[in-house]
């Protein structure tokens, strides 16, 4: 009975826990966070930009039952503007099928056609990416890690299919990929 009291206070605590807010200088110097994408919006980036980092040390495998994958991680949307500075916390939830790697494709390609058209390459895997996700927005920050917002808003939990053209989340989806299986989605080959 002590037990059972115990570990309801430890949930407890740990739901009622403030968060910890995240500095610009963290995200810039810990080795954890790596830079995914980059945006000039007022000249050289020095000046303002657009800057995405993800926290590979928060990159967990919710599914694994190859071909399908699917991870979880936190990443951040740094925003530097003459208006506006603020830092954005995001944890995103992709889905990965390998049957539609750039490499599966070849391959496939290459076992019924042994000469296929690379337009026909081209448009499918510019259809079907096999990628999906869901992003859900969870705090802003100031870049000294001071004033934290909690969303108020309703997050959007459907997922969406992710297009190779949208090269800023799926710059995202690959870094996963990569921080956690050390390999390219898009280099893998399902037989």
């Amino acid at each position: 009975m002590v037990q059972r009291i115990l570990m309801l206070a430890l949930v407890l605590l740990a739901f009622t826990m403030p968060t910890e807010a995240i500095t610009l200088q963290e995200l810039q110097t810990s080795p954890q966070f790596k830079l995914v994408h980059t945006r000039s919006m007022n000249g050289p980036m020095a000046s303002g930009g657009l800057y995405i980092y993800l926290n590979t040390y928060s990159i967990e495998a919710t599914h694994y039952a190859p071909p399908q994958y699917s991870l979880r991680g936190t990443y951040y949307v740094v925003i530097d503007t003459d208006y506006q500075s603020t830092i954005e916390e995001k944890q995103l939830t992709v889905d990965y099928d390998t049957n539609y790697s750039l490499a599966t494709l070849i391959h496939s390609s290459h076992m019924m056609n042994p000469s296929p058209s690379t337009l026909a390459l081209i448009e499918a895997s510019e259809s079907k990416s096999g990628l999906s996700l869901v992003d859900v927005a969870v705090a802003k920050y100031s870049f000294d890690g001071g004033a934290v917002q909690q969303m108020q808003y309703r997050n959007d939990m459907r997922k969406f299919p992710l297009k190779r053209n949208n090269t800023i989340m799926y710059g995202i989806a690959e870094a996963m990929f990569m921080a956690a299986y050390q390999q390219h989605f898009d280099d893998i080959v399902v037989q």
